[in-house]
């Protein structure tokens, strides 16, 4: 009797975890999970019936539940850390490499041309005379526009296209406002009270998540290439005298607008954050002027760092196989912001969440991508740093091609499913135990499949009627 009890318990267990699985999969969207879910819940009722009705059948379904105990326990050993991850970003470094090149970078690249002003033209020369290989690919992506014509995937919805503008407008009329000087003589705070108000205030004006480092020098750009405000002048010039902290700022992307990638739904609300990330990052940036220190937000409108690098810097994550940050709670749903400053503040300790690890097995971002940007085999050393290198020009050609961000590596990872309690659970798991990193990606696979497929969104939301 005592066996029959014990037997009814474990399988009350599986049932209230299947089916929690298979509620959570219908609101995820996810029909595949949602069939895994409901099979682990018949089973479960159907465990239920032999145990009561068929005493002849206790014997095996014991040694199924040891065998399920077993499995649980194993999943259970922990592992060690990754020492290196630890580290933070210096320990995907093997060697000291160079700073990098803001002039370098696919945007900077799209924004010059030789039919506007002498200034423009002066700084295309200039560049393209030290670097001729890149002129006529540049040349052909910047006649398509970096994103090309925006919501062409959608047949340029006016809705979608309006809230995108509308977000990305934000960043521009934030940027000329995003080094903030000295206000008052400094005010006196230990770094213990400074950094608890400095995270809090930060949390209260938007931000998700947030971290502090202290800002590694090789994360900062070596030279000015981005220009957005006719600041000709700027251009080429060398990035010196910088803060020495980092208040580095997370917001999430809504799971709904992220899984319609790719279409217009998540382009717009990649504008969002932006937006979101240029407010935050510029009212912290005259808190600190307020305060009596130097602030200099960090957003798409200007940047002189390296996000992901100072993310890693500051407890918030890993670096992705897909070249995004992996965050402990949301995944490679996030936006990265931050504001240097030079008031005294105490550095997080970065952190090994077993993403690495994960991403190792799981390629599920690089399968679908479908500009074949992101690599599906293994680290290469680039610029002194050890990595999964994407291939940015073959990414941004696709964003060309469809008129909106992409997302789809974003959207399909793993780490990036809703914060609820079955992928909480697989969340602790992976960041600890070596089996289930190995064993997981595998599963995964197996449970939600590889290919990916645009989910359906909210009617305010669709993309699939045209509303101009």
């Amino acid at each position: 009797m005592k066996l029959m009890y014990l037997l009814i318990f474990a399988d009350m267990v599986m049932l209230g975890l299947a089916l929690t699985f298979t509620i959570e999969s219908i609101h995820e969207k996810e029909p595949r999970a949602t069939k895994f879910g409901g099979a682990g819940v018949f089973a479960a009722l159907v465990i239920f019936v032999l145990i009561i009705w068929t005493p002849a059948m206790r014997l095996s379904i014991t040694v199924f539940f040891l065998f399920g105990g077993l499995f649980i326990f194993i999943c259970l050993i922990p592992g060690k850390p990754n020492p290196g991850l630890l580290k933070g970003s210096t320990s995907y470094m093997l060697n000291e490499g160079k700073r990098f090149d803001e002039r370098d970078i696919v945007f900077a690249r799209a924004r010059m041309t030789k039919n506007g002003s002498s200034e423009q033209a002066g700084i295309y020369r200039r560049y393209y005379e030290k670097h001729p290989e890149k002129e006529e690919p540049d040349a052909k992506r910047r006649n398509k526009g970096l994103i090309g014509k925006l919501g062409k995937i959608d047949n340029c919805q006016t809705s979608s296209i309006a809230m995108t503008k509308a977000g990305f407008d934000i960043p521009n009329l934030l940027g000329p406002h995003a080094v903030a000087q000295p206000q008052i003589p400094r005010v006196d705070l230990s770094p213990e009270k400074a950094t608890d108000l400095v995270k809090n205030f930060a949390r209260h004006i938007g931000a998700d998540l947030v971290g502090i480092c202290k800002l590694n020098p090789q994360w900062v750009y070596s030279f000015r290439g981005e220009l957005h405000y006719e600041n000709w002048n700027d251009w080429g010039k060398p990035l010196e005298d910088f803060p020495p902290f980092a208040v580095v700022m997370l917001t999430e992307m809504d799971r709904e607008h992220v899984s319609a990638a790719p279409h217009t739904p998540s382009v717009a609300e990649s504008a969002n954050d932006y937006a979101k990330g240029a407010y935050i990052s510029t009212v912290l940036a005259r808190f600190f002027a307020h305060m009596g220190y130097r602030g200099v937000a960090q957003h798409n409108r200007h940047y002189d760092t390296l996000m992901v690098p100072l993310a890693i810097d500051a407890g918030l994550g890993e670096l992705g196989r897909q070249g995004y940050l992996i965050a402990p709670k949301y995944g490679a749903r996030v936006r990265i912001f931050a504001t240097l400053t030079d008031m005294e503040l105490i550095p997080d300790r970065p952190i090994s969440i077993g993403a690495e690890e994960f991403c190792s097995k799981c390629k599920k971002c690089a399968e679908a991508c479908p500009s074949r940007s992101i690599p599906s085999n293994e680290k290469v050393l680039y610029s002194g740093v050890e990595k999964w290198k994407l291939d940015e020009e073959l990414c941004f050609d696709y964003w060309s091609k469809i008129g909106t961000d992409c997302a789809i590596c974003m959207a399909i990872c793993p780490f990036s499913r809703p914060y609820t309690f079955s992928h909480i659970i697989v969340r602790w798991l992976v960041a600890r135990s070596p089996v289930v990193q190995k064993l997981f990606p595998i599963l995964d696979n197996w449970i939600y499949g590889k290919k990916w497929r645009p989910r359906k969104v909210s009617p305010w939301l669709d993309y699939t009627t045209r509303t101009n």
